[in-house]
């Protein structure tokens, strides 16, 4: 029987092949249309990623090398070679055809609507920073002249975006450097969560009408800062502008402190910025006078003997002497250097730290001294309690330093009512015999003394009162850590002063570790640093510091920014 066997194919097979062909044929094109995109994207658009870290790149070593220039005290012909020098920086990164040297670009700050154009590039130079409202969009108008300015702007073409319609895209950068704060005339170490007093915000002004004058130099905290609502910080514009730097730098209000409590002082009181600090402040370390290392907490040595006059525990008590004018009178006690315990001054006397000769009798109103040998640093007082300085009773001494050892809550500097404590300052030159210009202390931040021991003697006072780039010590309290408590941010109350107690000094009051205390209505003035954990004016106080060392600023980008 014979089969007969028909294949039949259903109908429509042909078209549905058709069909998707066209329909992998219109996702293609359409994919290809998404990937031409996306070359645009990662191309074009990538050249433009790196065109902007390109003149961010330049704009912030621009600003760096044209900030160099602007330590303190600012001229017009520092700001004019900060210019050039950011104009050099551009010309050598982005191959410009400019002059750097040209005076018609280092004279003047570029003009906010009139850019020098170079080379495709439109560019902006300006110290101080121009206008906010127009080019600068930076915070440092109102802080000018110790900071440069640089934008850096060029049209980049557009390749595969032009397929979308892209235009050439704009590119901008821009960076302002300044000095990072080198002039530090107070300075506070202790950072937040750190051990020290209670609710104490490290730079505390709670008193009422209490004020902090802050001159050529510039105050500084490593975290922040309390001013009760009557209490001013004055940073005035001359000598130099002054400025304040706080890790902590926003305001809080009644919480802390207002903008308008820091301010350049009467008559203008001009607001003047709390900047950020760019980074903590290191502790100077300024060295322990060498003769000191390794003596015991009580008692002398060879090198530093036991005060003359004092009693076998090393306390001496002046009870004679008289105030006259701003120093002592010519015949009050003398006291020579060496280690003490406890130096008491009662009320109403007067001493002279004398440098360079010892007493036998230091309450004799005519003492003669003997020079102080070889074998002893002159100058350097060492003290493990307190010098205390009672009611309208005065210490008063040239060429000294004067080193704390605190072992316990009643010891350090304790000021009362109406004494002074004056030191450095020049008023032991009413002495007779006493020798002349002793204007700096014992001996200096780098470790180096003020006197020299000749091929047979005796010990010659050689500082340079002309270098500025060795401050001298003044009152020195030893960290805990340098005299066997080595507990971790242990810290002292070694400095008070009380109420209606006065300072004047010149020289580096360095106590790292210390919360100095001032209390009352005195006119307190320091020259140098007060470095310390921290500072607490209280009762009306008035301090003025003055800073007098060098300006050891280094250049640092306060605003790197990535334009428009």
């Amino acid at each position: 029987m014979m089969r007969l066997t028909v294949n039949v194919k259903p109908m429509g097979t042909r078209r549905a092949t058709t069909n998707e062909t066209g329909q992998v044929l219109a996702l293609f094109a359409l994919f290809l249309v998404v990937f031409v995109g996306f070359a645009a994207l990662t191309i074009d658009y990538g050249s433009w990623l790196k065109a902007r870290r390109d003149y961010q790149n330049a704009a912030d070593s621009a600003a760096l090398a044209g900030s160099a220039f602007l330590s303190r005290p600012i001229d017009a012909t520092k700001q004019r070679q900060a210019r050039q020098a950011a104009w050099q920086s551009l010309q050598q990164q982005l191959g410009l055809a400019l002059d750097p040297n040209n005076p018609s670009l280092s004279n003047n700050s570029t003009q906010a609507g009139t850019p020098v154009v170079d080379s495709g590039y439109n560019l902006w130079v300006s110290t101080p920073p121009i206008d906010a409202t127009t080019k600068y969009p930076g915070a440092f108008t109102g802080a000018t002249d110790r900071y440069l300015f640089v934008w850096v702007e060029k049209a980049n073409p557009a390749f595969f975006a032009r397929i979308f319609g892209q235009a050439n895209q704009t590119v901008s950068a821009w960076a302002t450097a300044g000095q990072f704060p080198g002039r530090f005339a107070v300075i506070t170490l202790r950072k937040n969560g750190q051990a020290g007093p209670a609710n104490a915000t490290d730079i505390d002004l709670n008193g009422s009408n209490s004020t902090l004058t802050v001159l050529n130099g510039d105050v500084g905290g490593n975290w922040g800062m309390k001013l009760n609502a009557s209490s001013n910080l004055y940073l005035p514009d001359a000598p130099s502008d002054s400025q304040a730097y706080l890790i902590d730098n926003v305001s809080c209000g009644n919480s802390c402190w207002s903008p308008q409590q820091v301010n350049s002082g009467p008559p203008s009181n001009t607001i003047k910025s709390v900047l950020p600090l760019p980074q903590p402040i290191d502790d100077p370390n300024y060295p322990l006078p060498l003769a000191l290392t390794g003596l015991p907490a009580t008692g002398g040595t060879a090198t530093v003997p036991k005060g003359p006059g004092t009693d076998a525990q090393g306390d001496i008590t002046i009870n004679k002497g008289a105030v006259s004018g701003v120093g002592c009178a010519a015949n009050s006690p003398k006291l020579g250097p060496g280690w003490y315990r406890n130096i008491i001054v009662q009320n109403s006397s007067c001493v002279l730290l004398d440098p360079l000769n010892n007493y036998a009798t230091p309450n004799s109103l005519s003492p003669v001294g003997t020079p102080i040998g070889s074998n002893q640093q002159p100058g350097i007082y060492y003290i493990t309690g307190a010098l205390n300085v009672n009611a309208n009773a005065l210490v008063v001494g040239d060429g000294v330093s004067v080193v704390f050892l605190p072992g316990g809550n009643n010891d350090g500097l304790i000021v009362g009512s109406q004494g002074v404590v004056d030191l450095n300052t020049g008023a032991s030159d009413r002495f007779t015999g006493y020798p002349p210009d002793l204007h700096k202390a014992a001996f200096q931040t780098d470790g180096s003394y003020s006197y020299s021991w000749g091929a047979s003697g005796p010990w010659t006072y050689t500082a340079n009162n002309a270098d500025n780039s060795k401050v001298g010590v003044t009152i020195y309290v030893a960290k805990p850590s340098q005299y066997g408590n080595n507990v971790a941010d242990a810290n002292t109350n070694v400095i008070k002063i009380n109420s209606g107690g006065g300072l004047a000094w010149q020289g580096v009051t360095y106590a790292p570790h210390d919360n100095i205390q001032f209390a009352g209505q005195p006119n307190h003035d320091g020259i140098g640093q007060f470095v310390s954990w921290t500072f607490q004016f209280a009762g009306g106080t008035e301090v003025t510091q003055v800073y007098d060392g060098p300006d050891n600023s280094t250049p640092h980008l306060v605003e790197p920014h990535l334009g428009q």
